[in-house]
């Protein structure tokens, strides 16, 4: 079976940490004897106009053609990237540059995220008479469709256009039947699970991350956007009462240098893969503030790592951390975050216990292995069916 992905991120030699997620799966599905290539949309910022963006122009100086074992990437550098999405431009751009460079001729093709990968996924299917699979994965649900009416319309044309539609939360599925009328699947995409826990203890982690041994960390992983809380953990560490504690702040973007100033609070900018687990094991309490989200794999991660977590009960973290599992706050509020965290830290066998249940949980639901073999299922189950019968 030949399957063509296109996503929005995928590691490579200018960004190793981008879209592991992707990665996991993806090679998951290469050992059950899938050929499988991956067109990345990358966004190309020149010279000196990158200068002055907030975002990354991640083409970098590297090939645009690598391999990951097996699997053969193709980036497919976009300029003017946001311009041509908001005006709708976008995905015919993307599909057009596909087309050009097919490594093989698919027998199907899967989108990732709405728009533009899943609209462009759609038009390349057509093109090529093959079925297409599109997943949503959060802010393509949650946020764009919100944004205007062309993106409404270009999130329903994904939607109803696609042979088959998986998202992975099940509040995504719902808000996405709200939105198009139409009933689409539930699989998530999962994480490799042999890398977690972390073998060492929580102070030979901080030894080798070089952390203190006396002080309560409380670690935020993930870009460091406003949209992602981190202005509302900053608010919340910089009260007295956890003025001994110490955050924590792993990941890349704008607000960077505004954690780097905090008296209180250590960024370390993006780590690789292996070391997250290590972080994980080093910390007291993992907090993700998010104002919106689909299902964040990092408390997927945090959960197989047996990391207390807080956390917004926005998007799909109430299906992670309900029945007990983690502390859920609402979006925005300082006060709530600070008071999880020193709940936490102040009852420390009964964070360990919701700990144990989340990790109970995230391996009986998202190991990649197990799930590349049930959209392996969904991909033959396309393939096999009258084409008259699909969608």
């Amino acid at each position: 079976m030949k399957i063509l992905w296109i996503t929005s991120a995928y590691p490579w030699g200018g960004q190793p940490y981008e879209g592991i997620f992707y990665q996991t799966q993806a090679q998951a599905l290469v050992r059950l004897g899938v050929e499988l290539a991956v067109e990345i949309a990358t966004s190309r910022i020149p010279w000196p106009l990158s200068l002055l963006s907030p975002l990354p122009s991640r083409p970098g100086s590297g090939p645009r053609i690598q391999v990951d074992g097996d699997i053969r990437i193709h980036r497919l550098p976009c300029l003017g990237y946001r311009y041509q999405k908001s005006l709708g431009w976008l995905h015919h751009r993307l599909a057009w540059g596909i087309l050009d460079s097919l490594p093989f001729r698919p027998d199907l093709v899967h989108g990732h995220f709405a728009y533009p990968m899943g609209l462009a996924a759609l038009v390349v299917a057509k093109r090529l008479g093959v079925p297409c699979v599109v997943t949503l994965h959060g802010s393509d649900v949650n946020l764009d469709p919100a944004r205007s009416r062309g993106a409404a319309r270009r999130f329903r044309l994904a939607v109803t256009g696609a042979d088959l539609v998986i998202c992975v939360s099940q509040a995504l599925k719902a808000r996405t039947l709200q939105l198009t009328g139409r009933i689409v699947d539930y699989l998530p995409i999962g994480i490799d699970l042999h890398r977690f826990p972390s073998p060492l203890t929580r102070e030979q982690a901080r030894a080798r991350l070089q952390l203190p041994l006396d002080k309560p960390i409380i670690l935020y992983l993930g870009n460091l956007f406003p949209g992602k809380g981190v202005l509302v953990a900053l608010e919340a560490l910089g009260h007295p009462s956890l003025a001994l504690a110490l955050g924590v702040f792993v990941g890349s973007g704008p607000l960077g240098r505004t954690v780097a100033a905090q008296a209180n609070c250590l960024w370390r900018g993006s780590v690789s893969n292996p070391e997250i687990a290590v972080y994980l094991a080093a910390a007291d309490v993992l907090v993700l503030p998010s104002f919106a989200e689909g299902l964040p794999t990092v408390l997927v991660e945090a959960g197989a790592g047996g990391t207390p977590v807080v956390a917004t009960g926005v998007g799909g973290i109430p299906e992670l951390l309900g029945e007990d599992r983690g502390t859920l706050i609402d979006p925005g509020s300082a006060d709530a975050l600070r008071e999880a965290i020193l709940a936490t830290l102040a009852a420390p066998g009964e964070a360990r216990r919701k700990a144990e249940r989340l990790h109970a949980h995230v391996l009986e639901t998202f190991d990649a292995s197990g799930n590349a073999e049930r959209l392996l299922e969904r991909y033959q189950g396309l393939l096999s069916a009258p084409a008259s019968f699909r969608s």
